[in-house]
């Protein structure tokens, strides 16, 4: 009984078993009916038997009609055969005593008839009309009172069947209200849920169904087998985060080469200065020397830690983030690369913005890649602008544009499914778009996109304001999966 089969399979036997139970009840009241109905017929002969037995005996007393003799024999035997073959019916319909009443009435008529008629033959008037006439009656009341009684019996199994016939549908009704109710909330309801999740895994939403995992049934089973795959999705989705992670970095390596190459060329041209020309130089000069090699250092600790922070694995928390200063380093990132392949950046970034709540790694993750993309959609170089909107019912709104070859509309539809690319092979794996698209749904903001194929693209990117009031850091609820 714990699973779904076992339900149905018993709900069957039991829908079998009631159905059985039903029928024989129908079989049996339909024999019941059918014999009484036979009985009820017996009844009827014996009382036309009696009536004509009657009106034989009225032509014979009054009208001393000698040819009703024998008439008045042949039914008084019917009669008479009639009550001793349906003694049993007679008994069960009326009781032993009215039965036996009618047994002795008829002996008496018999023999009152017998002695009339030996009076009418002998042309003797004198004919006891009281006495046959009283013992008629009773055989005629007899009579229709067993009509009378079965009639009523019979009206009481109809009675029945029509009662049998309105608990069988009702019974019926009941079992169907019952197994629509537990299809609706055993198999119906938990269904509901896994599309909704289902639907959610299709926004990179990993969130595990919540539902009695006790029960031992298919669908408790199933949504169990769900929120290990979404366990397992959420952690691939991590690796495959940071393997994009890695890639991104690959793709920055010259400019960050570039970018760390300066500061290690001044540090080194400079100590090399300092060290054949330390005797010669004064007190400022060497203090001079010293703050240029301490801010080139700096400068190189600073693109080493940039890259730290955003390879780094571990989950953080949700915090209330200046999303201006999370595209400014991101744009750091990315500066040399602009520089290489001609690129001229243009920015419009608001002096204060509202906060807006997320993981400041993905974000930077996500800005990349779009900016990434845009820059290798301009190979012979353009204008990338990055411009920030704020307040646009209750978004910030950060539009990335670039003047490259733009998107098909055929491909416009695809562009977020993953390892879907346009690019050549070696160039791309398709995933960075995906991974954008799924940051920003966890984030719960969205992307629109707009293009002309040579004309160039905007990636516009809405993420929620952070809302007053709410606490300025917490774990993130699909950390703890």
């Amino acid at each position: 009984m714990k699973t779904i089969k076992g339900k149905i399979t018993t709900f069957f036997v039991f829908c079998l078993i009631l159905v059985g139970v039903l029928t024989i009840l129908y079989y049996e009241n339909t024999m019941s009916l059918r014999r009484k109905l036979a009985i009820i017929e017996n009844f009827d002969d014996l009382l036309n038997n009696t009536l004509e037995l009657r009106r034989y005996e009225k032509n014979l007393i009054y009208y001393h009609d000698v040819t009703s003799l024998d008439e008045s024999v042949y039914y008084l035997f019917r009669i008479e055969d009639a009550s001793k073959r349906f003694e049993d019916d007679m008994i069960r319909v009326v009781g032993s005593d009215d039965c036996e009443r009618f047994q002795q009435t008829l002996i008496a008529y018999k023999k009152n008839l017998e002695r009339n008629m030996s009076l009418v033959k002998s042309g003797n008037s004198d004919v006891d009309e009281e006495e046959i006439r009283t013992k008629g009656k009773v055989l005629v009341d007899i009579a229709q009172k067993l009509i009378r009684l079965k009639r009523k019996r019979i009206d009481q199994a109809l009675s029945h069947s029509l009662v049998i016939s309105m608990a069988s549908l009702g019974a019926f009704i009941i079992l169907i209200l019952i197994v629509f109710h537990l299809v609706s909330r055993g198999i119906l309801k938990p269904l509901s849920l896994v599309r909704r999740a289902t639907e959610q895994v299709a926004r990179d939403t990993f969130t595990p169904i919540a539902y009695q995992e006790d029960k031992k049934d298919e669908i408790s089973r199933l949504i169990g087998a769900f929120n290990r795959m979404a366990n397992e999705l959420e952690t691939r989705q991590e690796q495959l985060l940071q393997s994009r992670k890695l890639a991104s970095i690959g793709t920055l390596t010259s400019g960050i080469a570039h970018e760390l190459n300066n500061p290690i060329n001044n540090i080194s041209l400079t100590a090399e200065t300092l060290k054949y020309g330390y005797n010669e130089m004064g007190p400022e000069e060497i203090d001079e020397l010293l703050q240029d090699i301490l801010v080139q250092a700096d400068r190189a600790s600073q693109v080493v830690k940039n890259l730290l922070e955003f390879s780094r694995t571990e989950k953080p928390y949700l915090r209330e983030l200046d999303l201006k200063e999370v595209v400014n380093k991101t744009i750091k990132l990315i500066k040399n690369q602009v520089m290489i392949s001609g690129v001229e950046l243009a920015t419009d970034l608001p002096e204060r913005l509202p906060s807006v709540k997320g993981k400041r790694q993905d974000l930077e993750q996500a800005f990349l890649n779009v900016l990434v993309n845009a820059i290798q959609a301009m190979p012979g170089g353009g204008k990338l602008s990055i411009r920030m909107i704020a307040g646009i019912d209750g978004y910030i709104r950060t539009d990335i544009s670039d003047t490259g070859i733009g998107i098909k509309p055929s491909d416009m539809a695809h562009i977020f499914d993953p390892f879907f690319t346009t690019k050549e092979v070696g160039k791309g794996t398709g995933l960075g778009l995906s991974l954008v698209y799924g940051i920003i749904r966890t984030h719960g903001g969205y992307i629109e996109v707009k293009s002309e194929v040579n004309k160039g693209t905007t990636f516009s990117i809405f993420l929620p304001i952070a809302e007053e009031g709410e606490s300025i850091e917490h774990q993130d609820k699909n950390s703890h999966r």
